[in-house]
């Protein structure tokens, strides 16, 4: 082919596909012929990306994109496919590693396809939605099966995240217990309900609520939201709510962001709450000294609150 030649067929395959994802198929009817084609494939230039799909890799990459790539490769390989589970959950921001695959949910038998991951899992109406040229689990429903079938420990993590987004909410966990019944998952959503059913998000948290309980320290709420002005300005894992005292479990899964946490934290200060903080390692090696320091808040704050 002529430069020329390749140039308008590079321009009309990169207008028909999504995010640079095509099949040899679309290239050819974009222009290309078979021998360029295979040429590029041969070369490296056009690499499989999953499925029956493709992607320019001499091409600029959006930021972000693998999963959207993957999601809508998946989509021109099987067109009926709903994408789900790991693949759903990067595409709608749910922090979960990603392994590279495209996961689908899919009828029927089908053959196996570089990249591809098929699931047979039950859909209700309203559990998908379209985005870009592929339809997706949305983002509750995502999260529900992520949480039933991720290792427990990385479907807690999950949890932490998702509660405090209101992407699921213990309602929605509880009906999502009581409506799948018997299948797979559901066990462990029942354990995760029963772990949070008093506010806790993660073992850490929970700790702190024995300790506050053994030493006898009451009037208090778990993952409770802050309100200023009518804005959400943070959740307190723990708030004594007349004493204005939050309790807060660190960990670095739960404060990545350094700047937001700073500016969260004066919000807070300057709102008027006393905030204080405990590491796991505090919570598990220095328990009566966490206990000492709460209740020493909590009696500064109450003679404030007395006009001493």
């Amino acid at each position: 082919m002529y430069a020329a030649e390749v140039a308008r067929a590079t321009q009309r395959l990169r207008r028909s596909s999504v995010l640079g994802v095509f099949t040899l198929a679309m290239a050819e009817e974009a222009g290309f012929t078979r021998g360029s084609v295979r040429h590029r494939v041969s070369r490296g230039r056009w690499q499989r990306l999953v499925g029956a799909a493709y992607v320019d890799v001499t091409a600029p990459v959006p930021p972000g994109s693998d999963a959207y790539r993957r999601a809508a490769g998946a989509a021109l390989t099987w067109p009926s496919a709903v994408v789900c589970l790991r693949t759903a959950a990067l595409v709608h921001g749910l922090p979960v590693r990603d392994d590279g695959k495209a996961h689908v949910i899919v009828q029927g038998r089908r053959r196996v396809r570089a990249g591809l991951v098929p699931h047979f899992l039950e859909l209700g109406p309203g559990d998908a939605r379209r985005v870009l040229s592929f339809q997706a689990t949305t983002p509750l429903r995502t999260a529900l099966d992520c949480l039933a079938t991720f290792p427990y420990g990385e479907a807690e993590n999950l949890l932490a995240w998702v509660r405090t987004r209101e992407v699921v909410t213990v309602d929605a966990l509880a009906a999502a217990v009581a409506e799948r019944g018997g299948r797979p998952g559901v066990a462990q959503l029942r354990r995760l309900l029963a772990a949070t059913a008093r506010g806790a998000l993660s073992e850490g948290e929970r700790r702190l609520h024995r300790l506050l309980d053994v030493a006898g320290l009451s009037g208090w709420e778990a993952d409770q939201r802050i309100v200023v002005n009518g804005r959400v300005i943070a959740r307190a894992d723990v708030l004594f709510e007349v004493e204005r005292l939050i309790l807060e479990v660190d960990g670095r899964r739960a404060h990545p962001d350094f700047e937001a946490d700073r500016a969260r934290l004066n919000a807070l200060t300057v709102a008027g709450y006393t905030v204080l903080r405990f590491t796991w390692r505090q919570l598990v090696d220095q328990p009566s000294a966490v206990v000492t320091q709460i209740g020493q808040a909590l009696r500064r704050a109450r003679t404030l609150r007395a006009g001493g």
